[in-house]
């Protein structure tokens, strides 16, 4: 009778191991590829978080120090003398005003024609000053602007792709232009410091909106005879013309995805009792945003 020939699985115990021992090594080696796996997703989404964080900081930074600039420009005027006579202006053109909850047209003149707000009732900011023969002025573009009039008008836009924007509105040579300064815009938001004291000391007693300024406005009694002289004395008193300092904040987010995992939804309310921006209204593809909030404010140093 020949020998009998050993099984296979004899031979895998005559090598030391067992079925069973094989099935939890290699029940350990898969648990160790998952884990591997997890760690390497969680690293990429630190990655991404931490980028997206660092580009909305900048983004920030970048519009905050546009707005800083054009706001300490408001009111400027190189004229030493003032022109007089027959062809002088009746009134000095207001430094600042603005509008709330509202959009404008990209190439319409200055904020008469407004349109619907974007990006939850975000604001608009006009700001007027005079260019300098030197260069010294420039608008929110970047362009030197050396006419008698200039202004930087911010506010909010989507962009082609829908995204909102927060964009530099500016009459350029032979038209008004529109670009973008930041993108990501959830909204954009303004108050302004009115000196009521009199006489005025430059400091702001309170700090109120564009409406409840335009509301200060309308209750003003102008003086003057003739047809024109009331609109011109209105303009002369107006509250505008108390804007000390102004308050903006801005709050921006990333890119799809670079919420971190497992943050709670927030509210985000840019100024106390103003606009609230609630993330758990929001499409889920922006709520899966990382957000920043940025607020400044700046006092108007021409009188």
């Amino acid at each position: 009778m020949s020998p009998r020939r050993p099984s296979a699985w004899a031979g895998t115990r005559q090598s030391g191991f067992s079925l069973a021992e094989i099935m939890v090594a290699s029940t350990v080696g898969l648990l160790l590829t998952l884990v591997a796996t997890a760690m390497l997703l969680a690293a990429n989404a630190s990655y991404l978080n931490t980028g997206a964080s660092t580009r909305v900081d900048d983004s920030g930074r970048f519009a905050l120090a546009i707005l800083a600039q054009s706001i300490r420009q408001a009111g400027y005027d190189d004229n030493a003398v003032k022109p007089s006579g027959p062809g002088a202006p009746a009134v000095e053109p207001l430094a600042i005003t603005g509008l709330d909850a509202a959009s404008l047209p990209a190439h319409g003149a200055l904020i008469d024609h407004p349109l619907p707000p974007e990006a939850h009732g975000s604001d608009v900011l006009l700001i007027h000053f005079t260019g300098s023969a030197d260069g010294a002025t420039v608008n929110c573009a970047g362009f030197d602007e050396k006419g008698e009039h200039a202004w930087s008008i911010f506010y909010v836009a989507k962009g082609d792709d829908g995204e909102a924007e927060l964009r530099c509105k500016y009459r350029g040579t032979s038209s008004w232009a529109s670009d973008a300064i930041v993108r990501g815009v959830d909204s954009f938001q303004v108050l302004y410091g009115i000196d009521t004291d009199t006489p005025r000391d430059g400091i702001a007693n309170q700090y109120l909106t564009a409406s409840a300024i335009a509301a200060l406005d309308s209750l003003i009694d102008p003086a003057g005879a003739t047809a024109d002289e009331p609109d011109r004395d209105r303009t002369l008193k107006s509250y505008w013309r108390r804007v000390v300092a102004v308050r903006v904040a801005l709050l921006l987010h990333g890119e799809f995805g670079s919420r971190p995992a497992g943050s709670l939804l927030q509210r985000y309310q840019l100024f106390e009792g103003e606009s609230t921006v609630d993330e758990t209204t929001m499409p889920v593809p922006l709520q899966r945003r990382v957000r920043r909030v940025f607020t400044a404010t700046y006092a108007v140093r021409n009188p």
